[in-house]
């Protein structure tokens, strides 16, 4: 049998629950940012610097409306601290202000013991008085025989946590953006005045920090707003799974800021036409190693789930009690790295060469892009699946870039045409049967899946092929796609003469990402898969270059 690695080198509609409405500019001054800052790396470990708010949670909820015209004070883009990379420590759930999970109560700051002011209660804004359109969709229906609040409640109940579809349109602004957040310490007069009326301030320097539970399909920022109208913001990463981001009041730039405080708010921006989804699940006061336990994992909702199709793309929070989840090697039948040993992918597509399935790395150009590591050395020509793959039960790695460019690894999914030649084109093959595929993967940047379809010379240009986005995740996460999920430039092509499977990263120089495919199959329409918690990455064991 031909178990040579082959080396390739190529050129490569729901209603607005409430207004979405900036109505109140400012004219106050922008203050400086009060410190660098320094980054708190993820997994290390510091005493907690909170303490366990107080006050029952309760009242009526002030009225949902726009916020002021604010000037970004200071921006940071320091690493965030993620405590789902922590090791093993635990949480300081005493720091946790609020849950979705719990469904009622506003975020319990300990500035509002009374609930007078309705400190804590979640509202919108957007760009409207700023010439934006921007506005959020949420998936519930206002229902008018109840008060805002109940509403929430609602929208709450069906997420798992507060979450809505951003769709940013900047229309004669210079910025689209629109968010929700809530204020520390209330208002004046939580009857007759909106969330950014007579925003009473509120020192919050004792939090440390905040902790924020949430996932979103594109970037989101955290805003701290003091005085009247300055804002400090720092950038979360995009992360559909859920999880826990804690910034110190350093990092954010607010050290004096904090002391008095208006409000705590996330909200996604843009200068295109976008629509993102964004869904918080937990607030908290920082602690390096996390303020809110959460029972489940965040769910992306697939197109006409529920009495809408504009239902797609929301997140939400699905509990690991409820309801049965599916194995990922349920759906990895071509590539099942959960039993080990591992040779190749099992297309079931071989032209007879039996020159199939055989992972190969590669870059875009010739001209020194970088290389992939591989956790164990490959021996002799013809290694053994053990040798390589085994190690991380998948075909794991890292990509190294010398400079900006692709590097990829990937299959052949017939074979080569002639293995005799060492730069024989692949075969083309009829992949329309499997209908899409599933990944069980990780990677630390987002990965791309390429059905590449050129026979000579190469790959050709990746951008002109079939693909979708998986995004980047440290877990192992299973996602099913079905071939309309990868969008081609030219309706002429065809899943009848593919010849190759790739998976592909887009890297700055001296940039290093790592990744592991574990399991890979046909398509299927589950979609709650259990998450497995083993480690997927080889940290530090990474050897052999292969060139």
């Amino acid at each position: 049998m031909f178990r040579r690695i082959l080396r390739l080198a190529t050129s490569v509609a729901m209603l607005c629950l409430v207004a979405c409405f900036d109505d109140n500019p400012s004219d106050a001054s922008v203050v400086s940012p009060e410190s660098s800052g320094t980054s708190v790396v993820s997994g290390e470990s510091s005493s907690s610097v909170a303490e366990s708010s107080s006050g029952d949670a309760g009242g009526s909820a002030a009225n949902v409306a726009s916020s002021s015209n604010e000037n970004v004070a200071a921006t940071s883009s320091s690493v965030i601290a993620d405590s789902s990379s922590s090791a093993k420590a635990p949480k300081n759930t005493a720091a946790c202000m609020w849950k979705g999970t719990d469904e009622y109560g506003p975020v319990n700051t300990g500035l509002d013991p009374n609930n007078d002011y309705g400190a804590g209660f979640w509202y919108n804004f957007g760009d409207s008085f700023k010439g934006g359109k921007s506005f959020i969709e949420f998936p519930i229906n206002d229902d008018d025989q109840l008060n805002e609040w109940e509403n929430i409640v609602r929208l709450i109940g069906e997420c798992g946590g507060y979450c809505g579809a951003f769709v940013l349109d900047r229309g004669s602004a210079n910025e689209a953006y629109a968010g929700f957040g809530f204020n520390v310490a209330g208002v004046e007069d939580p009857v007759k005045s909106n969330p950014i009326d007579g925003v009473r301030d509120g020192d919050i320097s004792d939090w440390g920090g905040v902790c924020v539970t949430y996932a979103a399909d594109k970037d989101v920022y955290l805003e701290l707003k003091a005085d009247s109208a300055n804002l400090y913001e720092i950038k979360l990463d995009k992360s559909i799974d859920m999880v826990e981001k804690c910034i110190t009041w350093n990092e954010l730039n607010v050290v004096e800021a904090s002391k008095h405080a208006r409000s705590i708010r996330l909200k996604m921006k843009s200068t295109e036409k976008i629509t993102g989804h964004l869904s918080v699940f937990a607030i908290g006061k920082y602690d390096a190693n996390g303020a809110c336990e959460i029972d489940g994992h965040a769910e992306v909702l697939p197109k006409d789930n529920g009495p809408a199709a504009a239902y797609e793309g929301i997140i939400v929070l699905r509990s690991s009690s409820s309801g049965q989840c599916t194995e990922p090697k349920e759906v990895s039948e071509m590539w099942n790295g959960f039993a080990p040993p591992l040779t190749t992918v099992e297309t079931g597509l071989d032209n007879g060469t039996e020159t199939s399935g055989y992972w190969f790395s590669f870059g875009d150009d010739m001209s020194g892009v970088g290389s992939v590591k591989l956790p164990q050395p490959l021996g002799i020509e013809y290694p053994t699946g053990d040798e390589i793959y085994d190690y991380c039960m998948g075909a794991c790695g890292e990509f190294e870039f010398a400079k900006e460019g692709y590097l990829g690894i990937g299959f052949h999914v017939a074979g080569v045409v002639d293995p005799l030649d060492g730069n024989s084109p692949a075969a083309k093959a009829n992949i329309s049967s499997w209908g899409g595929l599933c990944v069980t993967y990780a990677s630390d940047t987002d990965l791309e899946v390429i059905l590449a379809y050129t026979q000579e010379g190469g790959f050709g240009n990746l951008s002109r092929m079939p693909k979708m986005t998986l995004p980047k995740s440290i877990k192992l996460k299973t996602v099913c796609a079905d071939w309309e999920k990868f969008m081609s430039v030219y309706s002429e092509v065809s899943w009848t003469f593919m010849t190759s499977v790739l998976f592909v990263v887009h890297g700055d120089a001296n940039a290093k990402s790592r990744f592991n495919i574990r399991g890979l199959g046909k398509y299927s329409e589950k979609t709650n898969f259990c998450s497995p918690g083993d480690d997927p990455f080889v940290s530090g064991k990474l050897g052999l270059v292969i060139k």
